[in-house]
């Protein structure tokens, strides 16, 4: 999945998005490039509002989250590499697999444990380089055909 920043402020985001004690104000400034594309390596829906980790403009080693009225997709297809999980609290998150794994997985990455990195590495340069250049759907399908009949 790939989303673009349309914008990287907190004036550009709904009511139900701004929290003070997480300094997600109307003032905050995100460290995002109008215009810019990148990659969502995790996503959450939460009370009605969808945040995106991605590895924005001042990153060293691990993905922030970011609020998604800052961007519009650009390609909707997601990763071969993310799993879906549903909380008992109507949470939902879609990233890769170790992040559902282990639990405290993304606390793990943030306090730069080396296991947790590396994974992360791995899976940033796996997600990165995946090829959503797919075929229409017909000439997928007549590919399929043609490759399986007798």
């Amino acid at each position: 999945m790939k989303i673009r920043c349309i914008a990287n402020t907190g004036n550009a985001l709904p009511e139900s998005y701004l929290k003070p004690e997480f300094y997600f104000t109307k003032e905050v400034e995100f460290p995002l490039t109008l215009g810019k594309e990148y990659v969502v390596y995790a996503l959450y829906q939460s009370q009605g509002n969808v945040w995106y980790y991605i590895c924005d403009d001042n990153y060293t080693y691990y993905p922030m989250q970011n609020p998604a009225p800052l961007f519009e997709v650009v390609d909707s297809r997601v990763s071969k590499y993310w799993r879906f999980e549903l909380a008992p609290n109507g949470r939902l998150e879609m990233a890769f697999e170790q992040w559902f794994t282990d639990p405290c997985f993304y606390d793990k990455l943030t306090d730069q444990e080396e296991a947790e990195v590396e994974i992360f590495e791995k899976v940033k340069e796996l997600m990165d380089a995946e090829d959503f250049t797919l075929p229409p759907l017909d000439v997928a399908v007549e590919n399929l055909r043609e490759t399986v009949s007798v």
